[in-house]
């Protein structure tokens, strides 16, 4: 052990990881440079271990960090190698209703990746480049679900800059420190604070009825067989399609929606299989994430527009007990069929008990969507209306009313009481002037 690569153990390794010889000009040059660069990097014995990193230090410098990942893999070290915790500074929510998202300054990096990657200029993504993208990271974290069936693609499978920027919301949305950690494999070098930020608390938007969010998390509820997945396929422009399968675990889709003055916001739908709504609710916390919630039923089953308002009472009233309360709508799906006898004064009575608006009617068959999804990020940034008045929420209303009117009446009753008391003090002072 001389602690340097000679010619030929240099010549074994560039074989190794590359397949390639190197001639002996070539391996005096990369020594030459070594000398005049980093004087320590070239002993009598050979290349020493200055000399090793400096020449991929050079690599990463000159933008091809594919020849430094190429060895390490070579020597084993696969997918185990990903930065430290500390290295991540993802910006901390102080309660569970705020969230996280991308900010102008990543977005602006990420279409200029994006805008890097697309060499046909096509504006999609083809899988190998996609995997180029993350061929600096430990592995693609799209390969894996909720994100490998996430975002908007075109007929030939490529991922558009629509459903491209979209991913990457969700995944900070999802996981920030994961989406954090991707910027920085890919080569974002702006400072990792300055990448993500920290919404306001919904709680808060409500109040201030306004809302600075970009991206928009809805939940969709509904009965089995409503029309749940076809609403989000439709969201990613997937072609309809007639055979059912019924939805076991939670899916996700995401894609951008152009608003009126040239605004876009991200929306991701989160769909909720009607057999894990009670599981989902026994956590606490885990309305908070809800931006709007929507309840999806077939428009021609009257079990399908009863078992949606069991689910929108029971959702809406697990929000009031916890204070994560938001918009909800409904949406009767299957506009196509004929709609069961009672359907629009069912509609119609449900919506005034709950002060919500009336269902939209859609259908994803004919291509039919009544501009859903406009409706749906509308009414997450009016996060003060459309929220159902349920027999919960009444009666904690009714309850804080009591709690008020009894302060009131004890203030005024204090009040009088400090009067009278000022008033005898009064007469006797003025009594026992007299005598």
């Amino acid at each position: 052990m001389d602690d340097a690569l000679n010619d030929a153990e240099l010549n074994d390794f560039q074989v190794r990881c590359f397949n390639a010889p190197l001639q002996s000009s070539e391996i005096e040059d990369v020594k030459t440079v070594v000398q005049q660069k980093v004087p320590e990097g070239i002993n009598s014995n050979g290349l020493t271990f200055p000399g090793f990193m400096f020449i991929h230090s050079m690599f990463l410098r000159k933008g091809h960090p594919e020849t430094l990942w190429a060895v390490l893999r070579d020597f084993g070290y696969d997918n185990d190698l990903k930065l430290k915790d500390e290295f991540l500074p993802v910006p901390a929510k102080i309660a569970p209703d705020q969230s996280v998202e991308l900010t102008g300054e990543a977005v602006e990096f990420l279409n200029g990746i994006f805008r890097l990657l697309d060499t046909d200029k096509d504006r999609a993504l083809r899988p190998a480049e996609v995997d180029k993208l993350f061929c600096t990271a430990p592995k693609s974290p799209w390969n894996d679900a909720p994100y490998s069936d996430a975002a908007e693609r075109t007929d030939m499978g490529y991922i558009s800059l629509n459903g491209f920027l979209s991913q990457w919301a969700f995944m900070t949305l999802l996981d920030p420190q994961c989406s954090l950690a991707n910027l920085i494999y890919i080569g974002y070098s702006g400072n990792p604070a300055a990448a993500l930020r920290v919404t306001r608390r919904r709680s808060v938007d409500r109040k201030k009825q306004a809302t600075g969010r970009n991206v928009f998390q809805c939940y969709v509820f509904g009965s089995k067989n409503a029309g749940k997945s076809a609403l989000l396929d439709a969201l990613l422009r997937r072609p309809f399609s007639n055979s059912y399968t019924p939805t076991t675990v939670e899916k996700f889709a995401a894609n951008g929606i152009d608003l009126i003055g040239g605004t876009r916001k991200t929306l991701v739908l989160r769909e909720i299989p009607e057999s894990e709504v009670l599981k989902v609710l026994s956590n606490q916390d885990y309305l908070a994430a809800c931006d709007v919630a929507v309840f999806v039923y077939d428009s021609s089953d009257e079990y399908s527009w009863k078992k949606s308002r069991e689910l929108l009472e029971k959702v809406a009233g697990q929000g009031d007990l916890t204070g994560y309360r938001f918009p909800c709508l409904l949406i009767a799906a299957k506009d196509d069929l004929t709609p069961y006898p009672r359907a629009v004064q069912d509609s119609v009575k449900a919506t005034q008990e709950l002060g919500i608006e009336a269902p939209i009617h859609v259908s994803m068959k004919l291509g039919d969507s009544s501009n859903v999804y406009n409706k749906i990020v509308s009414a997450a940034e009016h996060p003060h209306l459309s929220i159902p008045e349920t027999e919960i929420g009444k009666k904690r209303k009714q309850y804080h009313r009591i709690v008020q009117n009894s302060l009131i009446f004890a203030s005024v009753g204090t009040a009088i009481a400090v009067v009278g008391l000022a008033a005898c003090r009064a007469y006797a002072v003025k009594r026992n002037s007299s005598t």
